[in-house]
Protein backbone atom coordinates (compact mmCIF):
# COMPACT_ATOMS: atom_id res chain seq x y z
CA UNK A 1 0.00 0.00 0.00
CA UNK A 2 1.58 3.35 -0.97
CA UNK A 3 2.01 5.63 2.00
CA UNK A 4 -0.50 8.65 0.45
CA UNK A 5 -3.08 5.93 0.22
CA UNK A 6 -2.31 4.87 3.74
CA UNK A 7 -2.84 8.36 4.72
CA UNK A 8 -5.93 8.86 3.30
CA UNK A 9 -7.54 5.34 4.91
CA UNK A 10 -5.63 5.64 8.40
CA UNK A 11 -8.89 7.40 9.71
CA UNK A 12 -10.85 4.80 8.70
CA UNK A 13 -9.52 1.34 10.34
CA UNK A 14 -12.08 -1.27 9.92
CA UNK A 15 -13.27 -3.02 13.47
CA UNK A 16 -12.06 -6.37 12.35
CA UNK A 17 -8.19 -4.89 12.73
CA UNK A 18 -9.20 -3.41 16.32
CA UNK A 19 -10.94 -6.59 17.50
CA UNK A 20 -7.88 -8.17 19.29
CA UNK A 21 -6.25 -4.81 20.61
CA UNK A 22 -5.59 -4.53 24.16
CA UNK A 23 -7.12 -1.57 25.97
CA UNK A 24 -5.24 0.47 28.39
CA UNK A 25 -6.36 2.11 30.97
CA UNK A 26 -6.74 5.68 30.78
CA UNK A 27 -5.78 6.77 33.86
CA UNK A 28 -3.12 8.95 35.17
CA UNK A 29 -0.56 7.42 37.94
CA UNK A 30 2.92 6.73 38.15
CA UNK A 31 4.33 3.40 36.57
CA UNK A 32 8.03 3.89 38.20
CA UNK A 33 10.15 6.51 39.17
CA UNK A 34 13.69 6.25 38.20
CA UNK A 35 15.12 9.38 36.54
CA UNK A 36 16.40 7.82 33.72
CA UNK A 37 15.22 5.34 30.69
CA UNK A 38 16.26 3.93 27.78
CA UNK A 39 13.93 5.70 25.34
CA UNK A 40 15.00 4.84 22.20
CA UNK A 41 12.39 6.11 20.12
CA UNK A 42 11.09 7.74 17.11
CA UNK A 43 9.06 11.00 17.77
CA UNK A 44 7.45 14.54 15.97
CA UNK A 45 8.01 17.53 17.93
CA UNK A 46 5.64 20.55 16.45
CA UNK A 47 4.13 23.76 16.43
CA UNK A 48 1.34 25.73 14.92
CA UNK A 49 2.74 29.43 13.78
CA UNK A 50 -0.68 30.69 13.85
CA UNK A 51 -2.59 29.42 16.72
CA UNK A 52 0.12 28.70 19.11
CA UNK A 53 -0.51 24.83 19.55
CA UNK A 54 2.00 22.86 20.48
CA UNK A 55 2.63 18.95 19.89
CA UNK A 56 4.62 15.36 20.49
CA UNK A 57 3.88 12.53 18.93
CA UNK A 58 6.08 9.46 19.46
CA UNK A 59 6.53 5.69 19.30
CA UNK A 60 8.58 3.08 20.74
CA UNK A 61 9.52 -0.74 21.57
CA UNK A 62 10.62 -0.26 25.15
CA UNK A 63 6.81 -0.72 26.95
CA UNK A 64 6.68 2.14 29.62
CA UNK A 65 4.57 5.23 29.26
CA UNK A 66 6.88 7.62 27.53
CA UNK A 67 4.79 10.79 27.38
CA UNK A 68 7.49 12.32 30.04
CA UNK A 69 10.01 12.80 26.74
CA UNK A 70 7.27 15.53 25.88
CA UNK A 71 8.01 19.26 26.84
CA UNK A 72 5.09 21.73 25.80
CA UNK A 73 4.98 25.44 25.98
CA UNK A 74 1.86 26.72 23.86
CA UNK A 75 3.08 29.97 21.84
CA UNK A 76 6.29 29.14 22.64
CA UNK A 77 7.37 25.47 21.64
CA UNK A 78 8.07 21.99 21.79
CA UNK A 79 10.58 19.26 22.48
CA UNK A 80 11.26 15.99 22.37
CA UNK A 81 13.95 14.21 24.99
CA UNK A 82 14.99 10.84 24.05
CA UNK A 83 17.32 7.92 23.53
CA UNK A 84 19.12 7.57 26.88
CA UNK A 85 16.73 9.64 28.74
CA UNK A 86 17.12 11.56 31.59
CA UNK A 87 14.37 13.50 33.38
CA UNK A 88 16.72 16.50 34.30
CA UNK A 89 17.50 16.83 30.96
CA UNK A 90 14.15 17.04 29.98
CA UNK A 91 13.33 19.50 32.15
CA UNK A 92 16.47 21.77 30.90
CA UNK A 93 14.48 21.69 27.47
CA UNK A 94 11.33 22.69 29.30
CA UNK A 95 12.64 25.37 31.01
CA UNK A 96 14.70 27.00 27.97
CA UNK A 97 11.50 26.65 25.91
CA UNK A 98 9.53 28.58 28.90
CA UNK A 99 12.58 31.29 29.04
CA UNK A 100 11.66 32.31 25.05
CA UNK A 101 14.77 30.56 24.05
CA UNK A 102 15.66 29.60 20.61
CA UNK A 103 15.42 25.78 19.41
CA UNK A 104 19.38 26.47 18.28
CA UNK A 105 19.97 27.95 21.64
CA UNK A 106 18.04 25.15 23.58
CA UNK A 107 20.10 22.41 21.92
CA UNK A 108 23.56 24.12 22.46
CA UNK A 109 22.67 24.37 26.36
CA UNK A 110 20.92 21.12 26.89
CA UNK A 111 24.16 19.58 25.35
CA UNK A 112 26.80 21.82 27.01
CA UNK A 113 29.18 19.85 29.40
CA UNK A 114 28.76 21.35 32.37
CA UNK A 115 24.61 20.80 32.31
CA UNK A 116 25.19 17.05 30.57
CA UNK A 117 28.27 15.20 30.71
CA UNK A 118 26.62 11.76 28.74
CA UNK A 119 25.68 13.69 25.35
CA UNK A 120 26.72 10.46 23.49
CA UNK A 121 23.96 8.92 25.08
CA UNK A 122 21.03 12.04 24.14
CA UNK A 123 18.95 12.47 21.27
CA UNK A 124 16.43 16.00 20.99
CA UNK A 125 14.21 17.58 18.70
CA UNK A 126 12.99 20.57 19.25
CA UNK A 127 11.04 23.43 17.13
CA UNK A 128 10.29 27.03 18.74
CA UNK A 129 8.72 29.88 17.46
CA UNK A 130 10.63 33.26 18.85
CA UNK A 131 9.12 36.76 17.50
CA UNK A 132 6.86 35.11 14.94
CA UNK A 133 10.03 33.07 13.53
CA UNK A 134 9.94 29.32 13.70
CA UNK A 135 13.23 27.75 14.55
CA UNK A 136 14.06 23.76 14.75
CA UNK A 137 17.51 22.00 16.11
CA UNK A 138 18.19 18.92 17.00
CA UNK A 139 20.83 16.48 18.10
CA UNK A 140 21.78 12.99 17.65
CA UNK A 141 24.80 11.26 19.78
CA UNK A 142 27.56 10.96 17.24
CA UNK A 143 27.86 7.42 17.78
CA UNK A 144 24.13 6.62 16.99
CA UNK A 145 23.88 8.60 14.08
CA UNK A 146 23.31 6.83 10.64
CA UNK A 147 23.51 3.75 9.99
CA UNK A 148 25.40 1.58 13.35
CA UNK A 149 25.13 -2.30 14.26
CA UNK A 150 22.72 -2.85 17.67
CA UNK A 151 23.96 -5.47 20.21
CA UNK A 152 22.17 -8.16 18.35
CA UNK A 153 23.61 -7.52 15.13
CA UNK A 154 21.28 -5.73 13.46
CA UNK A 155 21.61 -2.99 11.58
CA UNK A 156 19.41 0.39 13.20
CA UNK A 157 19.52 4.00 11.89
CA UNK A 158 19.23 7.35 13.53
CA UNK A 159 18.86 10.96 12.97
CA UNK A 160 16.92 14.05 12.47
CA UNK A 161 14.84 16.11 10.00
CA UNK A 162 12.65 18.77 9.92
CA UNK A 163 10.66 21.99 8.06
CA UNK A 164 11.03 25.29 9.88
CA UNK A 165 8.21 26.68 7.47
CA UNK A 166 6.26 23.65 8.50
CA UNK A 167 6.79 24.03 11.74
CA UNK A 168 8.00 20.43 12.18
CA UNK A 169 10.70 18.28 13.20
CA UNK A 170 10.89 14.91 13.19
CA UNK A 171 13.66 12.16 15.52
CA UNK A 172 14.38 8.59 15.91
CA UNK A 173 16.83 6.06 16.71
CA UNK A 174 16.80 2.44 16.44
CA UNK A 175 14.81 2.46 13.48
CA UNK A 176 14.66 0.20 10.65
CA UNK A 177 15.44 2.32 8.41
CA UNK A 178 16.11 6.35 7.30
CA UNK A 179 12.07 6.33 6.14
CA UNK A 180 10.91 5.95 9.62
CA UNK A 181 11.45 9.31 9.89
CA UNK A 182 11.46 10.87 6.39
CA UNK A 183 7.96 8.95 5.24
CA UNK A 184 7.16 10.68 8.88
CA UNK A 185 8.27 14.57 7.30
CA UNK A 186 6.26 13.66 4.26
CA UNK A 187 2.70 12.84 5.74
CA UNK A 188 3.02 15.61 8.67
CA UNK A 189 3.16 17.83 5.34
CA UNK A 190 0.93 16.38 3.54
CA UNK A 191 -2.40 18.33 3.12
CA UNK A 192 -5.02 15.79 3.41
CA UNK A 193 -8.01 16.68 0.61
CA UNK A 194 -10.68 15.89 3.24
CA UNK A 195 -9.59 18.55 5.40
CA UNK A 196 -8.37 16.62 8.36
CA UNK A 197 -4.69 19.25 8.99
CA UNK A 198 -4.96 20.12 12.50
CA UNK A 199 -1.69 19.80 14.47
CA UNK A 200 -2.97 16.53 16.08
CA UNK A 201 -4.00 14.92 12.65
CA UNK A 202 -0.56 15.66 10.97
CA UNK A 203 1.17 14.40 14.41
CA UNK A 204 -0.88 11.13 14.14
CA UNK A 205 -0.34 10.42 10.46
CA UNK A 206 3.53 11.27 10.73
CA UNK A 207 3.89 8.69 13.58
CA UNK A 208 1.54 6.43 11.53
CA UNK A 209 3.39 6.75 8.68
CA UNK A 210 6.85 6.13 10.96
CA UNK A 211 4.93 2.76 11.38
CA UNK A 212 4.11 1.65 8.11
CA UNK A 213 8.21 2.65 6.99
CA UNK A 214 9.33 -0.05 9.88
CA UNK A 215 9.44 1.34 12.88
CA UNK A 216 11.61 0.28 16.16
CA UNK A 217 13.80 -2.46 14.59
CA UNK A 218 13.53 -4.17 17.79
CA UNK A 219 10.15 -4.88 17.82
CA UNK A 220 9.98 -6.61 14.20
CA UNK A 221 11.03 -10.38 13.82
CA UNK A 222 11.00 -12.90 11.09
CA UNK A 223 7.50 -13.46 11.94
CA UNK A 224 6.33 -9.91 13.50
CA UNK A 225 6.07 -6.68 12.49
CA UNK A 226 4.87 -5.11 15.66
CA UNK A 227 6.77 -1.68 15.15
CA UNK A 228 6.27 -0.62 18.29
CA UNK A 229 5.02 -1.74 22.02
CA UNK A 230 3.97 2.14 23.07
CA UNK A 231 2.86 5.04 21.36
CA UNK A 232 1.30 8.40 22.67
CA UNK A 233 0.23 11.60 21.46
CA UNK A 234 0.06 15.01 23.67
CA UNK A 235 -1.46 18.28 22.50
CA UNK A 236 -1.81 21.71 23.78
CA UNK A 237 -3.45 24.44 22.83
CA UNK A 238 -1.81 27.51 22.21
CA UNK A 239 -3.94 29.95 25.57
CA UNK A 240 -3.07 26.59 27.56
CA UNK A 241 -0.64 26.44 30.32
CA UNK A 242 2.84 24.65 29.94
CA UNK A 243 2.62 21.05 30.32
CA UNK A 244 5.46 17.85 30.98
CA UNK A 245 4.93 14.99 33.38
CA UNK A 246 6.30 14.96 36.78
CA UNK A 247 7.73 10.99 36.48
CA UNK A 248 9.23 8.89 33.79
CA UNK A 249 6.79 5.94 33.37
CA UNK A 250 3.48 7.76 33.83
CA UNK A 251 1.08 9.08 31.88
CA UNK A 252 -1.56 12.08 32.80
CA UNK A 253 -4.00 10.85 30.22
CA UNK A 254 -7.78 11.13 31.93
CA UNK A 255 -7.00 13.46 35.00
CA UNK A 256 -6.86 16.85 35.41
CA UNK A 257 -3.43 17.56 34.64
CA UNK A 258 -3.32 16.49 30.97
CA UNK A 259 -3.16 18.90 28.49
CA UNK A 260 -5.80 19.41 25.90
CA UNK A 261 -4.98 16.07 24.14
CA UNK A 262 -3.39 13.57 25.95
CA UNK A 263 -3.59 9.51 24.62
CA UNK A 264 -1.10 6.55 25.36
CA UNK A 265 -1.06 3.05 24.92
CA UNK A 266 1.53 0.77 25.77
CA UNK A 267 1.12 -3.21 24.99
CA UNK A 268 3.77 -6.32 25.21
CA UNK A 269 6.64 -6.80 22.67
CA UNK A 270 5.30 -9.59 20.46
CA UNK A 271 1.78 -8.04 20.61
CA UNK A 272 -0.56 -5.66 18.89
CA UNK A 273 0.76 -2.51 17.43
CA UNK A 274 -0.23 0.25 19.53
CA UNK A 275 -0.70 2.84 16.99
CA UNK A 276 -3.93 0.97 16.13
CA UNK A 277 -5.72 1.75 19.17
CA UNK A 278 -3.93 5.16 19.69
CA UNK A 279 -5.52 5.92 16.12
CA UNK A 280 -9.18 4.56 17.36
CA UNK A 281 -8.88 6.87 20.90
CA UNK A 282 -7.71 9.27 18.45
CA UNK A 283 -10.84 9.50 16.06
CA UNK A 284 -12.96 9.05 19.14
CA UNK A 285 -11.26 12.12 21.13
CA UNK A 286 -11.59 14.26 17.51
CA UNK A 287 -15.46 13.15 17.48
CA UNK A 288 -16.10 14.12 20.49
CA UNK A 289 -14.08 17.15 21.37
CA UNK A 290 -11.72 17.96 18.66
CA UNK A 291 -13.72 19.93 16.65
CA UNK A 292 -13.26 22.52 19.52
CA UNK A 293 -11.32 25.32 18.10
CA UNK A 294 -8.18 25.81 19.18
CA UNK A 295 -8.41 29.52 20.48
CA UNK A 296 -10.92 28.60 22.92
Amino acid sequence: MSLIRYLMESHSITASLLGTLLVICGCGGTVDQQKTLEMTTWSVAAIDPLSGDVGVASASCVPSFADALAALVPGKGAGATQASFDINNRNVVYNAIQEGLTAEEVIARVTDPSVDQETDRRQYGVVTLNDGVVHTAGFTAPSREGITEGTEGAERWAGIMADVEMGVTVQGNTLVNEAVVADGLEAFQWEDPTGFNELSDRLMRALEAGSVAGGDVRCNNETTRQTAAMAFIVVARGGDEPYATEAIGMSDQGTSAAPWLAISVRVERGGDNPLLELRLRYDQWRRESGNESSQE
